[in-house]
């Protein structure tokens, strides 16, 4: 019997990374989360000892043959509001961390034989709304950055990209909703968003 496809799995414990485990798990995939909530605990706003944590994942439950970054934080705050603080916090967890974590994967994650990554963008990285600069910029950051780094990681044997879904109906989108203006019927649900990656990650 073929050995179990190994994926993993950052920002699972609701929403679209939940919805990527059960259906991957459905398909016979072995899957590993990781969180601020998992076993195994990733706090993605703690710069300082993010890339320590990552390698420590990877030395522990690697290797993986693919990675879905579906962590974020969704701020929705007026310009004059929002804080230096806020807006570099929004970036490190939306976009940094998943830089690092590429930059790690592809260094000892792979188990060298290449892999595949998928970012859970929005359409908020081409589309803006009144109260989000920081996480559409998050987002187009996001996606920007998972470009370069398919540019440079492809001679690699890693591929790596970005899904930018519209509104799904996630506990963010529930607590945001209201204030964006966007009625419930228009979102999507993480199970049809978790099986678009999943043709990225394992494409036939």
């Amino acid at each position: 019997m073929a050995a179990k496809k190994r994926l993993l799995v950052i920002g699972a414990s609701g929403g679209i990374g939940s919805a990527v485990v059960e259906e991957a798990s459905a398909a016979g995939w072995d899957c590993v989360r990781a969180d601020r909530h998992s076993e195994f605990r990733v706090d993605l706003s703690e710069a300082s000892s993010l890339e320590g944590r990552l390698k420590s994942l990877f030395a522990e439950n690697g290797p993986f043959d693919a990675v879905v970054f579906a962590a974020g934080v969704c701020p929705i705050v007026p310009l004059q509001s929002l804080s230096a603080s806020a807006l570099a916090e929004t970036m490190l967890v939306n976009c940094g961390a998943f830089v690092m974590l590429v930059k790690v994967y592809a260094a000892c994650g792979t188990g060298g034989n290449g892999g595949r990554v998928v970012a859970v963008s929005s359409v908020s990285a081409n589309e803006g709304w009144a109260g989000g600069a920081a996480y559409c910029a998050s987002k187009g950051a996001l996606s920007a950055a998972a470009r370069a780094l398919d540019a440079e990681l492809a001679q690699k044997g890693v591929r790596v990209a970005a899904i930018e879904p519209g509104h799904v109906l996630t506990d963010m989108f529930r607590r945001g909703a209201g204030r964006m203006g966007v009625p419930e019927s228009s979102a999507a649900s993480p199970r049809s968003v978790a099986r678009e990656i999943l043709a990225l990650v394992d494409p036939r």
